[in-house]
Order: structure tokens, then C-alpha cells, then sequence
């Protein structure tokens, strides 16, 4: 079983999605963003996709396909988290 990430539900991800959109392709990441970034499936500062959210949205999945050891990577997120 792997370790959860700590994830504290800010939101912020999904805030700044707009970031990182212009990189992906529309089957990695499907949805539009606002004029600041944010991802449309953000309502009430919640996922409405969550279940169903893209790989790109999920820090267990990127961490498997960049073949980047879990932790490391988690590690790695927590950093970028914080910046946000």
C-alpha cells in the first residue's frame, strides 16, 4: 500500500492548472481553465471530477509514469505545494 500524500485540500493545484495546461495535450488534461488558471472542475474549492480526475491531477499516478521513486516524488510535490 502506498503512502498517502499529505494533501491538506487547499486547492491550489487546481488553481494554478492554467500553469502547466499549455504543456498538455487534450487527453491528458480535458478541461478549460479561467482567465487566472483555474480549472472549471474546481466547485466550492472541491474536485467535482475527483474520481474520474486525469492523471495529471493525481500525484500516486505521475509518480508511477515518471518512474521517480513514490516518496521522492511526494517529496517533490510537498515543495511545490508549499510554493503555491
Amino acid at each position: 500500500m502506498p503512502k498517502i500524500f499529505p494533501c491538506t485540500g487547499c486547492g491550489c493545484c487546481c488553481k494554478k492548472v492554467g500553469v502547466i495546461k499549455p504543456f498538455l495535450t487534450e487527453e491528458e488534461f480535458p478541461y478549460n481553465t479561467d482567465e487566472h488558471g483555474v480549472c472549471e472542475m474546481l466547485i466550492d474549492n472541491k474536485c467535482s471530477v475527483y474520481d474520474n480526475r486525469p492523471d495529471v491531477c493525481s500525484v500516486y499516478k505521475m509518480a508511477i509514469k515518471s518512474n521517480i521513486p513514490i516518496e521522492q516524488y511526494y517529496n517533490m510535490s510537498i515543495i511545490v505545494c508549499n510554493a503555491f
